[in-house]
């Protein structure tokens, strides 16, 4: 299992990958935000839980987008990248760049996501039976949840997050990947006795970037 310390030296590792790739200075801090977001709010939820790692849980919130950055180049959807790129170097970050994407490792119909795929019917397939296989687990489900609710600029409202998909994606939210975000957020709810949105106040954001900056 990777160390926070690879889970940092990955990310800078990254940072410089994408500069060299066409990256527009100073606008890193959209990616760094969203993961480090992620891997705070659920190491946070983690140890109210108790019975989740919460230092795993942080790792695989930070690393779950981590084939993101080659997305563009390969024309690939990122799950399968990170998947392909740490599938024998640690297979619970492989595991979690497939599932986060797909809440309660449930995945639509083909016609659904054709575009996530990039019209590569094969990747699909290979991903769908690795759900199958997969059933959801409490890791899969803490990062699948916060994943909906980090993004560049801090915490927010699952309403917020698909205002912003739909700007970014110039499409509204599709129906099952709101749904499911709501059903994720109803589970943690119950389970943790309050309202998720509730830890934003509790959480430090010194790990977030300013919009300009790509490093501190």
């Amino acid at each position: 299992m990777f160390s926070r310390s690879d889970v940092y030296e990955y990310i800078s590792g990254l940072l410089q990958f994408d500069l060299a790739h066409g990256r527009e200075a100073g606008t890193w801090y959209k990616y760094h935000n969203h993961v480090y977001g992620v891997g705070y709010l659920a190491e946070k939820i983690a140890n109210v839980l108790g019975n989740v790692d919460s230092e795993k849980v942080w790792i695989l919130g930070v690393m779950h987008d981590a084939g993101k950055i080659h997305e563009r180049l390969e024309q690939r959807f990122h799950g399968l990248i990170g998947y392909d790129f740490f599938k024998d170097r640690d297979f619970d970050i492989a595991r979690i760049s497939l599932t986060h994407s797909f809440h309660f490792n449930h995945i639509p119909s083909y016609d659904k996501v054709e575009r996530m795929f990039f019209g590569k019917k094969d990747d699909y397939e290979f991903v769908k039976d690795f759900l199958e296989q997969h059933p959801a687990n409490e890791y899969d489900k803490i990062i699948q949840m916060c994943d909906s609710l980090a993004n560049c600029s801090g915490y927010v409202t699952l309403e917020q997050r698909g205002e912003e998909f739909a700007q970014r994606y110039k499409m509204p939210v599709p129906d099952y990947m709101l749904k499911g975000a709501c059903q994720l957020k109803d589970y943690f709810d119950k389970r943790l006795g309050r309202n998720v949105y509730s830890f934003y106040e509790e959480l430090s954001c010194d790990f977030m970037l300013n919009p300009g900056g790509d490093y501190k």
